[in-house]
């Protein structure tokens, strides 16, 4: 056992004065050259490449970084293109707004057109009844006095019988243009 703690006191001796001594040497040396603007990491970096043994370490690191480098550039490229798509979504929606804009406006028109017509088509009706109401030679002249578009629109909506009478009180000219009209609708 005497032999044993002398090894271990040897060790602990070597350990004590040269180990530590050097290892606190070394940072306090890095510490000063760093101070006067030297980058010890890049010399250490640039020695240890001649070492056999380290040198395969520090390709290793040096391939890490560069790996980084691309990965970072990545990372950009795909936040830009991130950006780019949030900008056409929002494009996109304006646009759909718009659209959505105009189809409730289109939508109001319509509604507002098939007013008319049913209001229109409840006018001409009436005055089909006006003109089924009085006599045809009376009804006659009134037609006579229309446009051809509006005689032709007036005569359509009445009964067949009526319309017939209205056309037999015409001048013949008037009545068979009426009735040609008619007949290509």
């Amino acid at each position: 056992m005497g032999e044993n703690e002398k090894t271990h006191s040897k060790i602990q001796w070597l350990f004590l004065v040269i180990c530590i001594p050097v290892i606190f040497a070394i940072i306090l040396f890095s510490v000063i050259l760093s101070f006067l603007g030297i980058n010890v990491m890049d010399k250490a970096k640039e020695y240890g490449a001649n070492i056999p043994v380290v040198s395969s370490l520090i390709t290793e690191n040096e391939e890490k970084e560069i790996d980084v480098q691309l990965l970072e550039a990545t990372i950009q490229e795909q936040q830009a293109e991130i950006e780019r798509l949030h900008a056409t979504i929002g494009d996109r929606e304006e646009e759909i707004k718009s659209l959505k804009s105009e189809q409730a406006q289109i939508d109001h028109s319509a509604s507002i057109e098939e007013e008319l017509y049913v209001d229109e088509a409840s006018e001409l009706k009436d005055i089909a009844k006006t003109y089924e109401s009085m006599s045809t030679k009376n009804a006659a002249g009134i037609i006579a006095e229309l446009s051809t578009e509006d005689a032709l629109l007036h005569l359509s909506q009445v009964s067949i019988e009526i319309r017939a009478g209205i056309l037999s009180k015409m001048e013949s000219e008037l009545a068979a243009d009426l009735m040609s009209r008619l007949a290509n609708q």
